[in-house]
Formats: C-alpha cells, sequence, structure tokens
C-alpha cells in the first residue's frame, strides 16, 4: 500500500513539475503587450455618452485613426452599441480609463472615461491633440493591447509617451493587434 502511494505521489509531482514547466516555458514566449480585457475581434461598435460635438470628435479620430492603421479594425460609431465612450471632470489624475465587464468571448463590453480636468491641466497648448492620443490609445485596450508595453519601440500604449506627438497608433501597435487577432 505505502509503495502504490509513493508511486502515485511521484507520478502526480511529476506530473505538476510538468505543467509548472510548460506554463513556465510559456509565459518566457507570451508578449507582455496583450490585455485580456479587450473585446474578442477587431470589428465592434461604441457609442457616445454624455458628451458634446467636441468630444464626439476625439472618439471619431480615435476610431479612424485605428480603422485606418493598418491593423485589421473596424469599430464603429452607433447609438445602439453597449460599450460607452464618455468625458468628464473626474477629481482622480488619470487622463483615461478603459474598464471592461462580461466575458470576452461571451458578452464582452466596456466604459471609456476621459478625464478632461487632467487632460486641461497638463497638456499645455496642447489639449486637442492630447485628447486625441488619449482616445485613440484607450480605444487600443478595446483592441486587446496593454499598458507600457515591454518593448523600447514607439509605442501609443505607453504612458511615456509624447502625447502631442503620438497621436495615432504607431507600427509596433499595430503589428500587436495583428499578432494578437491572427
Amino acid at each position: 500500500m505505502t509503495t502504490t502511494y509513493a508511486r502515485r505521489a511521484a507520478r502526480l509531482a511529476a506530473g505538476t513539475a510538468l505543467t509548472t514547466a510548460i506554463a513556465i516555458g510559456s509565459a518566457t514566449v507570451a508578449h507582455a503587450d496583450y490585455y485580456d480585457g479587450g473585446m474578442p475581434g477587431r470589428s465592434w461598435n461604441v457609442k457616445a455618452v454624455g458628451i458634446n460635438d467636441t468630444w464626439v470628435g476625439f472618439l471619431d479620430t480615435g476610431r479612424k485613426n485605428w480603422n485606418n492603421a493598418g491593423a485589421g479594425a473596424n469599430i464603429g460609431r452607433t447609438s445602439g452599441a453597449k460599450a460607452e465612450f464618455t468625458a468628464g471632470r473626474y477629481s482622480q489624475s488619470w487622463y483615461g480609463v478603459y474598464s471592461p465587464s462580461g466575458f470576452r468571448h461571451i458578452n464582452r463590453v466596456f466604459k471609456i472615461k476621459i478625464n478632461a480636468r487632467t487632460l486641461d491641466r497638463d497638456s499645455g497648448s496642447h489639449m486637442t491633440e492630447w485628447c486625441r492620443s488619449t482616445a485613440t490609445h484607450e480605444l487600443g485596450h478595446g483592441l486587446s493591447l496593454d499598458d507600457n508595453p515591454n518593448t523600447s519601440r514607439v509605442s501609443l500604449m505607453k504612458h511615456s509617451r509624447n502625447r502631442t506627438t503620438i497621436q495615432k497608433p504607431q507600427p509596433y501597435d499595430v503589428s500587436e493587434v495583428k499578432r494578437i487577432y491572427s
């Protein structure tokens, strides 16, 4: 009985070690840029909620930036969409927040909030550029891109980017969206 138990325990330990090795091995291959809060595909709709035409323009610019980037994105804007984009003057220090809900392949939706107060405070004379950069960045999360990718290449998803000049998806961002959804 003890020998049988020892053999089973050894097999279990070996199986656990193999599973752990596979998990560790695959973790080194995975890219740090994938965000599991993204949408299940590259085509989806979003609606503008409680914002004026200026902010709708920033949303539309962000959508067009992705749709024209060559990443295969098709982001539409319809009033019946469940995903939402809004802006306001929030007391927190962030520029934008992407909040997903639901299950990725079943009922995933999101809410994007843009913080006009912080953007106004920090952008100087470049408010328009910073708003475009932020809107496009937040939509990038819907395309499963994470913040601060582990790359030395220029990326719209880096918090340290120059928001005045980087308002569109960069080649690295485009290649990551293609990789994620291939």
